[in-house]
């Protein structure tokens, strides 16, 4: 009744915390803090993989190399009998048909966006597992036209009742009546490169531009103390507070949000926080994204409108002056953004099941 977990970065860890805890059978593998609070035997440490871009990822290769084989030979010692891989797409693929060669059954959660970019991976990785538990309700036809066992399960992230927005800024000591930004630079150090210095830079001119604004920096849990650290540091230089939490936690205290393209986006808008959607990454992954990009929208709260209705800032457009001019637009519309965040809530779910709770259903016969 042994389930092994792969789950390589931050927003999968945790995606597969509660399914773990959920299913109260014994559980180890890669993973971080939330699948070590959840009861799981965490023998690789995601923070020994955690990179961005091509270039970050050949530089960890004998890290994953490793985390490899640690797996497959962690589950013949201790006899798992099944997988939940999450997300960490190449890492994941790599590692599916293997698992299954050893006989586990295998559930991807969260499985690569081949609605966004190499569609024409899906006939390998459909042979690599038993089901794939889905976030989105558009993914579910792409998936079964290649004979996949593919389920939507919906996005935790959008599952959450955010807590009163008065009662957290009295927590964090913010003023009532003050405008304020959310800035979620990301949760991997090479996110946090590129993405920190503009949006600090942004929030100086909005500070200029506007009267009772402000912000804070609102750092993810996964990041190690040295990162944590370097954020602060740069924070404090721009004058801005830092605040150490999970963002679900916190958002609903904000107006708006600049946000990296990411899971985090989901909550700004479970918290109907307006989020100005944005990334860069460096020049070689940029050339290759730009070959295999299939789809005109980064945002996920825009994917799952079918527009952009959020602003999206890439790459050369990233900049202090757009980030500023698109979070004052935001500012000044706030309501209709807040209906869109509704509208991106009402489209997401298919059933008002707990996806937590649905993945863990689909997992549990194979570990009776």
């Amino acid at each position: 009744m042994t389930l092994l977990v792969s789950a390589g970065e931050g927003s999968g860890d945790a995606l597969a915390a509660p399914v773990v805890r959920e299913l109260g059978a014994p559980a180890f593998g890669l993973g971080g803090r939330a699948l070590g609070a959840a009861g799981a035997d965490v023998v690789v440490d995601l923070a020994s993989l955690t990179g961005m871009g091509i270039g970050a990822v050949v530089a960890r290769a004998p890290a994953i190399a490793r985390a490899a084989r640690t797996l497959l030979s962690q589950a013949s010692a201790r006899g798992a009998q099944a997988a939940l891989l999450v997300g960490y797409s190449e890492f994941n693929a790599w590692l599916a048909p293997r698992l299954r060669a050893r006989g586990l059954k295998v559930l991807w959660y969260a499985p690569p966006q081949i609605w966004a970019w190499r569609e024409g991976r899906a006939p390998r990785l459909s042979r690599a597992v038993d089901r794939m538990a889905l976030l989105f309700p558009f993914e579910e036809a792409l998936w079964q036209r290649h004979g996949v066992d593919a389920r939507c399960v919906g996005h935790p992230a959008l599952e959450k009742t955010p807590p009163p927005r008065d009662a957290v800024r009295q927590r964090l000591g913010l003023a009532p009546w003050a405008e304020y930004v959310a800035l979620l630079p990301g949760s991997r150090p090479e996110e946090i490169k590129h993405h920190l210095g503009p949006m600090l830079a942004a929030l100086g001119i909005l500070r200029a531009e506007r009267g009772a604004l402000d912000a804070r920096v609102i750092v993810a849990p996964s990041l190690d103390r040295a990162l944590s650290d370097r954020i602060g540091r740069e924070a404090t230089a721009a004058g801005v507070a830092v605040i150490e939490s999970s963002a679900p936690s916190v958002l609903s205290a904000f107006d708006v949000a600049l946000a990296a393209s990411g899971t985090v986006t989901l909550e700004c808008v479970a918290a109907e926080v307006p989020p100005v959607i944005g990334y860069r990454v460096g020049p070689l992954t940029e050339l290759v994204a730009k070959r295999l990009m299939q789809v005109s929208l980064i945002g996920l709260p825009n994917l799952i409108l079918g527009e952009r209705v959020f602003p999206e800032l890439l790459q050369s457009r990233f900049t202090a002056e757009a980030l500023a001019e698109e979070a004052g637009r935001l500012l000044d519309e706030r309501p209709a953004f807040v209906r869109a965040c509704r509208d991106v809530k009402a489209a997401s779910h298919k059933e008002p099941l707990d996806s937590s709770k649905h993945v863990a259903r689909l997992i549990a016969p194979w570990l009776s």
